[in-house]
């Protein structure tokens, strides 16, 4: 992880920096995912302590580790859209783009960090469209 971790690119845009892009983009991926296995499960009507079969959405794009949480663990994580579902001891592949910030026998919640907390909030599909 660099330094302020962004520089002005052409027409003084902002630029992430491109490790952590990927990092933030890598689990933005997997968290769609499970909105949709969330959203399967809820039109199903299962039972909230029912354990559901979620993808980890740590920064490894070969990952295919299942975490299994209940409705309501899964809403605590996405009470944040900087905040993600990992299988135990995934939080490595943020290469420092990520902290734990809440370990459980089945899962960690790790926090994306500066850049990679920028662009994971902004490809947040809870976060409302702008009027």
């Amino acid at each position: 992880m660099s330094g302020s971790g962004y520089v002005l690119g052409v027409l003084g845009k902002k630029q992430h920096d491109a490790i952590a892009e990927r990092v933030a983009r890598n689990d933005a991926a997997f968290r769609e995912a499970n909105e949709r296995i969330r959203d399967a499960a809820r039109s199903m009507e299962l039972d909230d302590d029912l354990l559901i079969p979620f993808i980890c959405e740590c920064a490894d794009v070969e990952c295919t580790e299942i975490v299994k949480l209940s409705g309501e663990e899964y809403e605590a994580v996405r009470t944040d859209p900087t905040r993600f579902l990992n299988a135990r001891n995934h939080e490595m592949s943020a290469r420092g783009w990520a902290r734990v910030v809440d370990e459980f026998d089945r899962y960690t919640i790790v926090e994306k960090v500066e850049d990679a907390a920028e662009v994971a909030a902004e490809l947040d599909p809870r976060q409302e469209e702008p009027a």
